[in-house]
This record gives structure tokens, C-alpha cells and sequence, in this order.
């Protein structure tokens, strides 16, 4: 574990710290505008009890629609045009106390009118009305309910989501950056280095006579060192430890909603590069995004879903390759066995299509209610189809979902990173996998928002992904260059996480810790990850312009490096034992599962033949498995993995789930239809008394 204790944020570290050098000298520009404008605004979070579509965002939806490929058509809405807008800065004033205030009120119109209304609308909640905890019951959650001050009510230098007891009275008065007293007993570690920062990212701009959009602004600075500041008492202590205080309390709500969504693979430096992937940036627009690294871990796929769906790194867990191992989870608790032990009123699915992300989710001793495995569709071979009947479902799940009971779903696509071991991340498959993505997305987020509408209740949606994907084609991921080990993820939910903001603190690991935050659960037992709700004061904000966004994350990512070398040789020797067990598994499975298939067609001679060969290949290949998978242990645990065993010895069984038409058709239809109380039922089942 010493590898990957304090490398896992050392990129972070090292972004802020150019982001902070390259703000210092950056010039500013002052700009004013007339009093009337801070009239047109509706920055008012004033509590209601009911929601309201904004027109900004069905325009959005529209938009949404235009762009989606022609090849899959399922709404032909026309665009409503593009309601996104440029503002022309913040505006600075040195005068008086009066005319500071007016600024502010000026910038955070602007705020408001521009980018921040293209994103999804905010369910609001009464926070006069009675508090209905009996969901929370299980959890020990709260009685009383909790009023939020999201950053649009802020001044523009606030970093951070900050939570008060609103006085209707007084408006209660925001520093620009809250200070954190760094804890003064503990040691800290010694930090790995990385590559340094390109000169270019930390050297000033040129000035501008007269530039057309105003640069960072001075103040994010401020934002830029605090964050340095919280990485430094992170790195301090463990991260289980005494926790940072929330920078927002969550809001009061009996019943919440957390949609998870997983794409496998994705480098988020191409998909900014894109302009074609709108909904993925609609969805960063309206939340908090970390582009994240997990330089000093292995960049293995099972390894870091298991970490995100755990909370818990897989260095701690041991896992160390992309076999199955069931008996982790009996040690190491799911997401799905955490909410469902604590609240078994939540509804849990889990929706993919590869196999181990299903098996995890069946694993352990509370696995999730539903869960739906997508085997690759016939012909399918770029498994873009296959990504679509990822969508659909999801879709589905989230149309039937009951407004009386909380739900959680994790949607996994595994397409993107499909097309990258073929073709390479840079090629244009990978990138049409990326497009065919971006597209199920919007209709995810279509669906949505046609729910939250119909049910006056919120979602959160957080998006993530495992590792990134080598340029050329070949082994795709599995070392620590910057594309494999570069991650992002991305919150979004306008009760809980700022809009337009990035945040260089959230990491892969902490997604379980923040699901169970936002249901009311308690944190995992020796998790890695903490919630995301205790990162907010991390969180900075570019000018408020769409493109200064897309280049501040390209930014940030571009100044992750590698780690030292001595890391890079011990996770590069793990990788490559490691995966001999995993092959040697694979391999037998085929060889058995071909046997199997002509023994069942019942040739004369060969199927017997076929079905007497099928037990001793199977036992060859366990031998093999066990000799290879003994070393593969022995190299894991000398490289840093504390959970690593060498037992149990023998292989577990190969992950196993309905394909049949027939069983396929009748998991569809409890998933859509199974649960009367689901909203979508009238829409996607019709009456149930009818017969057709």
C-alpha cells in the first residue's frame, strides 16, 4: 500500500499548485455594467413545494435532440435553438462596501443568466413542511430539516458550497474563501514525486489590450491555494480520519434519488476535444467535475470498479486482475449491500454489460434488487449496439422508478473502452464509441428530467470512469502513462453540487462513500473515499463561459504526469503477473464453454468425445490457475497490496446470468413494468387489467 497511499492525489497537488502560480500573475479586467442588471435575475432559492421546468431546459433537451445520430431515431423534436450564453466577465470594483456588494450581485446575474441555465432545473424543497424521516428511519438520519445556500446565492469568489440558517431577515454574510486550520500533531508522509508542471502552464499569458473574455479571475486564486491547502491535511491524515466539515448540508429529502453511471475507459481530454459531445458537457456544465488521476494504482478495469463500487481502494481489497472473486465482497461490502442492509426499502439496480460489474452487484450478503447483464449483442462487434440496449434499460429503470421510495441505479457501458483495446484511444472508432455514448446519455438525461418533472423530485447523477486508454492500438491500459491513468468524475445535482465548478479533490474511490452520505447512510467501515459533499471547499470556478471550462479541465489534465520510476516498474511488474492467472482463467472458460457447445449438439462421436474432454481440460486449467495466480499474489503483496492472498487456492466459478430470449424478455418486464408503483408503468405498460 505504499505505493499507492499518496500518489493517487500527487497530480492533484501538483494542478493546484500550477493553477495557482499561473492566477498570480494573471492580468485582470475590470468591467461595469448598468444596476438594471442584477434586476433581471433569478438567482432566488426561495423554498416551494412544488417544481417547474425552466424553458431553458426543454431548449436544451431539444438542442440535445438535433445532435443525436440519425442511425438510432427516437424523438424527433426540432431544436428549440441554443440557449447558452456568453457573459463578458466578472465585474471588480475597488470603491465603497455598497458598490462591492452591487458587484457581486452584478457578477452572479450574470451567472445565472448565462451557462447556469442550460442545466438541469432544481426540485425545490419546502423546508416549512413537515419532515417525513421515515425513510431515514434506518439510518438514524436527522429530524429537522436542513436549509441549503447554494453557491448562486454567493458572492463570485466563493469557492465553496456554504451551508447556513437562513434568516429571512438578514441575509447572512459569505467569506470569499473559508479558511481551514490544517491539524498541527500529525506527521506528514513523504509525497512521490511526479513529472514537473510544463513551463507553459505556469508562465503568465500575455497581455491583451483589449481581449475579448477576461482571463481566470484574480480571486479563483484565492480558491486555487485553499485547495492546495486542503490536499496538504488530506495527505496528513487518513482519509477515514476526522473528516473536513461539509461544505453543504444535504437537503431534507425523505426520499432521495442516485443514478450512477459508469463508462468504461473514457479519456475526458478527448471527449472535451469533441465539440459533438454535448450532453456529456451539458452534464459537467451543471455539476462539479475532477479531472482525477489514479497515478500509484493499478490501471486494471476490475481493480478500479471495484474501488468505485466499494470505496475502497482494490490495493486495500485484493483485487488485483479482472477474475470474479466473490468471496471480496463477504470483507468488503458493495454499494448495493450498504444501502440495502441499512434501508431495504431502497430500490436498488444494477444494469451492464460485462459480466464481473454484474456479478459484483449479485455478490455479497445484500446484493442489489435488479440486477440486468446485456451480453453483446449478435453481430454486434463494436459494441455500439450493445451500448444502446444499455441505455434503454436505464431509461426504463428510471421511468418505473417509484417517487415513494428512494432509488439507486448504477449503469455501466463498456463500449468506449471496447473500442479503445481494437482500435486505440486516439482512433476515430474510439471516438464514434464515444459519440454513441454521448447520445444514450442525453436520452438518460431526457428521462431524467421527464421524471423529476412528472414527480416533483430530484436525482443526482454522478459519473465516472476507471482508467484511461493508451493512444495506439495494443494493450490499451494496464501501466501508468497520463492516458491510462487519467479518470474524471463528475456530480451533479443543484441541491448539492456547484454548477460550472471543478474540483481537483474528488477521486474514483469516493463515489460508495457519497452515495450512502446522500442517502443518510454511515460511511463505509475503512473506506479510502470519503463523500464528495466534504470536498466542497476545494471546488473553483473559470469564468463563467462554457469554453473557459472545457480548457480549464484540458488544462488540468495535461499537468498530471507520471510517478517516480520505482513505482512505475512495480506497478508495471504487477500488471504483467498479475494477468497471467487472469488469461490462463479466461482461457479454460472458453475451451470448456466450446466442449460444452458441441457436446450439446449431439454428434454422433465427436459430442461424446467433446463431453469426455471437458473435465480434465477444466481441471488442467485450475492447476494452471492456481500456479500462476500463487505468484501473481506473491508479487501483488511484495508491490503494495495489503489484501492480497493467496486463498482461496482454488478458481472461482466463471459469472453466469440469463441469455436466453425468453429470460431476458421477462427481467425486461419486471424491470419496467414489476413494480406498480413505478411512475413510468402508464407509459411503458399501459393499463395492467387489459389483455392484448
Amino acid at each position: 500500500m505504499g505505493y499507492a497511499r499518496h500518489i493517487g492525489r500527487v497530480g492533484a497537488l501538483a494542478v493546484t499548485l500550477g493553477v495557482g502560480v499561473a492566477l498570480a500573475s494573471a492580468p485582470g479586467v475590470a468591467s461595469a455594467e448598468p444596476s438594471s442588471t442584477s434586476s433581471t435575475s433569478d438567482t432566488s432559492t426561495s423554498s416551494a413545494s412544488t417544481s417547474s421546468t425552466s424553458p431553458s431546459r426543454d431548449s436544451a433537451a431539444k438542442e440535445r435532440t438535433e445532435k443525436r445520430d440519425s442511425s438510432k431515431p427516437r424523438d424527433t423534436t426540432t431544436d428549440g435553438g441554443d440557449d447558452s450564453d456568453s457573459d463578458d466577465g466578472a465585474t471588480t470594483d475597488t470603491g465603497s462596501e455598497d458598490d462591492e456588494n452591487l458587484s457581486a450581485a452584478e457578477d452572479e446575474a450574470d451567472r445565472g443568466d448565462g451557462r447556469r441555465t442550460t442545466k438541469r432545473s432544481t426540485v425545490t424543497l419546502d423546508a416549512d413542511a413537515p419532515d417525513d424521516s421515515d425513510a431515514h428511519d434506518d439510518f438514524g438520519a436527522a429530524d429537522a430539516p436542513v436549509t441549503v445556500d447554494t453557491p448562486d446565492s454567493a458572492e463570485a469568489t466563493t469557492t465553496a458550497l456554504t451551508t447556513t440558517a437562513v434568516d429571512t431577515a438578514d441575509a447572512p454574510t459569505i467569506p470569499a474563501v473559508s479558511a481551514l486550520t490544517p491539524p498541527v500533531s500529525a506527521k506528514r508522509p513523504t509525497v512521490v514525486s511526479v513529472v514537473p508542471i510544463a513551463e507553459s502552464a505556469v508562465l503568465p499569458p500575455l497581455a491583451d489590450p483589449a481581449p475579448q473574455t477576461p482571463p481566470i479571475q484574480a480571486p479563483v486564486m484565492l480558491a486555487a491555494l485553499a485547495a492546495v491547502r486542503d490536499e496538504l491535511e488530506r495527505n496528513t491524515l487518513r482519509r477515514n480520519a476526522t473528516a473536513v466539515p461539509q461544505a453543504a448540508a444535504l437537503p431534507a429529502d425523505p426520499s432521495p434519488n442516485v443514478l450512477v453511471i459508469g463508462v468504461d475507459g473514457t479519456n475526458l481530454s478527448r471527449v472535451l476535444a469533441d465539440p459533438a459531445n454535448v450532453n456529456f458537457f451539458e452534464l459537467m456544465q451543471g455539476g462539479t467535475t475532477a479531472a482525477a488521476s489514479i497515478a500509484g494504482h493499478t490501471t486494471i478495469s476490475n481493480p478500479s470498479w471495484s474501488s468505485i463500487l466499494t470505496g475502497a481502494w482494490g490495493e486495500t481489497t485484493g483485487v488485483i486482475n479482472n477474475v470474479f472473486t466473490p468471496w471480496t465482497y463477504d470483507n468488503w461490502p458493495t454499494v448495493f449491500n450498504q444501502l440495502e442492509a441499512a434501508n431495504s426499502d431502497i430500490q436498488t439496480t444494477s444494469i451492464a454489460n460485462w459480466d464481473v460489474i454484474s456479478a459484483i452487484a449479485a455478490a455479497g450478503a445484500d446484493p442489489a434488487d435488479i440486477v440486468r447483464n446485456i451480453y453483446q449483442i449478435e453481430g454486434d462487434t463494436n459494441w455500439l449496439l450493445t451500448d444502446d440496449a444499455v441505455g434503454d434499460a436505464t431509461e426504463a429503470a428510471i421511468a418505473a422508478a417509484s417517487a415513494a421510495v428512494p432509488n439507486f441505479v448504477f449503469s455501466y457501458f463498456v463500449g468506449v473502452d471496447e473500442n479503445g483495446h481494437m482500435y486505440g484511444g486516439a482512433s476515430e472508432e474510439y471516438a464514434a464509441a464515444l459519440n454513441n455514448f454521448d447520445r444514450n446519455l442525453g436520452e438518460i438525461l431526457d428521462a431524467v428530467n421527464a421524471w423529476e418533472t412528472l414527480t416533483g423530485e430530484q436525482w443526482t447523477i454522478i459519473m465516472v470512469t476507471d482508467h484511461g486508454h493508451q493512444p495506439q492500438q495494443g494493450l490499451g491500459h494496464g501501466f501508468q502513462s497520463p492516458d491510462e491513468t487519467s479518470t474524471f468524475v463528475i456530480a451533479n445535482n443543484p441541491l448539492i453540487f456547484a454548477e460550472g465548478g471543478i474540483n481537483l479533490q474528488y477521486q474514483i474511490v469516493d463515489v460508495t462513500p457519497t452515495v450512502l452520505d446522500i442517502f443518510g447512510g454511515p460511511p463505509p467501515v475503512d473506506a479510502d473515499g470519503v463523500s464528495l459533499t466534504e470536498l466542497g471547499d476545494s471546488t473553483v470556478f473559470p469564468i463563467n463561459d462554457d469554453e473557459a471550462l472545457r480548457v480549464a479541465l484540458q488544462d488540468a489534465i495535461g499537468m498530471y504526469g507520471y510517478p517516480d520510476i520505482g513505482t512505475q516498474l512495480a506497478l508495471g511488474l504487477r500488471t504483467i503477473v498479475t494477468s497471467v492467472p487472469y488469461f490462463v482463467f479466461g482461457i479454460t472458460n472458453e475451451l470448456t464453454s466450446a466442449l460444452q457447445g458441441i457436446a450439446e449438439q449431439d454428434i454422433f462421436l465427436i459430442s461424446f468425445l467433446a463431453r469426455l474432454a471437458i473435465l480434465p481440460v477444466q481441471f488442467i486449467g485450475d492447476l494452471a490457475y492456481v500456479a500462476t495466480n500463487f505468484a501473481a499474489q506473491i508479487v501483488a503483496g511484495l508491490t503494495g497490496v495489503t489484501g492480497a492472498s493467496i486463498f482461496p487456492l482454488w478458481p472461482p466459478a466463471a459469472p453466469s446470468f440469463p441469455t436466453t430470449p425468453e429470460e431476458a424478455t421477462t427481467l425486461e418486464a419486471l424491470l419496467a413494468c414489476g413494480d406498480t408503483r413505478g411512475v413510468g408503468a402508464a407509459m411503458f405498460c399501459g393499463d395492467g387489467d387489459i389483455a392484448v
